[in-house]
């Protein structure tokens, strides 16, 4: 196109606004958005609409991606909310945006996929470091919890973005399709070392499970690939050997946190040393650390005491809003401490602060420490089991999310409740439930496969997996790395979270399907 005799390279102005969006992911919404506009006015100013239509055309898989939003435009038949459903679509969009751009424009070059994974990753170094200068609390930012040094997204959303660098890489660092100079492999090794550690410190059960299981997937598939034998074995050998440990450490996590004390329930003290009642709540076994929160507890002297000692009132809310009072019974167990005078008379300065800011176990001080992450998992699937109030716990709330999504999906099996319905379907079967969530933990599945099935029954579901891994079958993607890696990180991610319900998640997924699927001259090459 020429303006005042100007004529514009349309494939470097595209090419740079790939690098633009690839940037804007990891550090701000209103950029990501700036960039797609980028992208789409490029596209309309280019023109040579045939010959992009004729690029659909012979190429079918992009239309049928372009499916998943087409169902959900036709699931609007089934739909009542339709303000909800309108902006649903409007996020869905982003679905059919980067597969029609990118699979009519110019296809990339190795090398220049190689430099639109190098600036995505010091753009999520980038955001990797403000977040830790948080953490540090170098920046003043609101934290509540570990999750909100990601300042920019929901850290599970970040902690995909880490997975796809990491992987991307690797690739990168081991494949021979690229130059790299010695300071290259330096810098490269150093990122992926920074990220791992990162991911460690972000403690996203979701990210840091999906990146061990990727880690074995692609391992065990390079094993496959060793053409001696001893190597290959030791590769094997090697995986098998971590698995056992990391089965070895849960399952020591798991006993030790049921390893409780031998405990004469007939025979408890019935007074404190101040001479007031214990309450002995029996047949209720909750633990901390092994210890039983439901005995030997004198509520009179911890209200006394602990008004005392902190200027949060006994009959309050904590920092991260939950009754203090059970914060504290809980911390005073986790230490093995009596719930009276004397307990509190045992706290330091230090405890007493965690106490204030909602921690409920002093393992939890440990911010560096993966063992209090699987505590927490194993304490929230136990309290669940034995009948407790869901809320407040991320576990227990997704299983409280997904069996209420079972009950709606029984209700409406077939074509499910539309696009615009899902969280009015959502409230009316928690009321139906009589469920003990608080309004504002009542949400949907986190778990994107069961979203698809309760949106659109068995029929839409079926279509949606159709249109998602047809366009895999067609390009080949399985022998592309980078594609195959980014999908396993997809759909591991949709096991716990519905991914393509915010506009990051649907544009991480939208953008690197379509960019190593449609826009790799490698995947062109697999189909002619």
């Amino acid at each position: 196109m020429k303006i005042f005799n100007f004529k514009f390279n349309h494939s470097k102005i595209y090419y740079f606004g790939l690098i633009l969006t690839a940037i804007c992911l990891p550090l701000s919404k209103l950029a990501l958005s700036i960039s797609m506009i980028f992208l789409i006015s490029n596209w309309v100013l280019e023109l040579d609409f045939k010959r992009k239509l004729d690029e659909i055309k012979s190429k079918k898989a992009i239309l049928i991606f372009v499916g998943i939003f087409l169902i959900h435009v036709i699931w609007l038949l089934n739909t009542q909310n339709f303000k909800y459903a309108f902006n649903d679509l409007g996020n869905k969009a982003i679905l059919v945006l980067f597969p029609v751009i990118i699979g009519t424009s110019k296809e990339i070059s190795e090398k220049q996929i190689k430099s639109i994974l190098v600036w995505f990753t010091l753009a999520v170094v980038s955001s990797t470091i403000i977040s830790t200068l948080i953490l540090v609390e170098a920046i003043d930012y609101p934290v509540g919890d570990i999750r909100d040094i990601s300042a920019f997204m929901s850290h599970i959303r970040l902690s995909l973005l880490i997975n796809i660098s990491i992987y991307s890489l690797g690739y990168i660092l081991f494949s021979k399709k690229f130059f790299k100079t010695s300071f290259e492999l330096g810098v490269y090794i150093v990122f992926i070392v920074w990220l791992v550690i990162f991911l460690y410190l972000l403690k996203s059960f979701t990210g840091i499970f999906i990146f061990f299981i990727t880690l074995f997937l692609v391992l065990g598939f390079v094993s496959l690939s060793i053409k001696y034998v001893v190597p290959r074995l030791f590769l094997q050998v090697s995986l098998i050997t971590i698995f056992l440990l990391l089965a070895s450490y849960i399952t020591h996590s798991i006993s030790k946190f049921y390893t409780t004390p031998i405990v004469d329930f007939e025979n408890l003290d019935e007074f404190t040393q101040s001479g007031n009642a214990y309450s002995h709540i029996k047949g209720v076994d909750q633990l901390e650390n092994g210890s039983y929160l439901s005995i030997y507890i004198c509520e009179q002297e911890l209200e006394k005491e602990w008004n005392n000692v902190s200027s949060i009132p006994y009959f309050s809310r904590d920092q991260k809003g939950q009754e203090i009072k059970y914060t504290l019974m809980r911390y005073l167990t986790s230490k093995a401490y009596r719930k009276d005078s004397v307990g509190i008379s045992k706290l330091s300065v230090n405890d007493i602060k965690n106490i204030e800011s909602g921690m409920a176990n002093y393992i939890f001080e440990n911010k560096y420490a993966i063992y209090p992450k699987i505590y927490e998992i194993i304490w929230q699937i136990d309290v669940y089991k034995k009948g407790f109030n869901p809320a407040g716990n991320s576990i227990t709330l997704r299983a409280e999310f997904v069996k209420t999504a079972y009950d709606i999906i029984q209700n409406n099996f077939w074509f499910g409740v539309g696009t615009g319905d899902v969280m009015d379907s959502f409230n009316l079967q928690y009321k139906a439930n009589k469920s003990r969530l608080p309004k504002q933990n009542r949400l949907r599945a986190h778990n994107q496969f069961v979203t698809f099935f309760l949106s659109f029954g068995v029929v839409g579901f079926v279509l949606i997996l159709f249109s998602m891994f047809y366009p895999v079958i067609r390009f080949q993607g399985h022998k592309n790395y980078l594609f195959i890696v980014f999908f396993i990180i997809a759909l591991l991610s949709f096991l716990n979270e519905d991914t393509l319900e915010t506009q990051i998640g649907i544009t991480l997924f939208s953008y690197f399907y379509s960019l190593f699927l449609f826009g790799s001259k490698t995947n062109i090459k697999n189909i002619e």
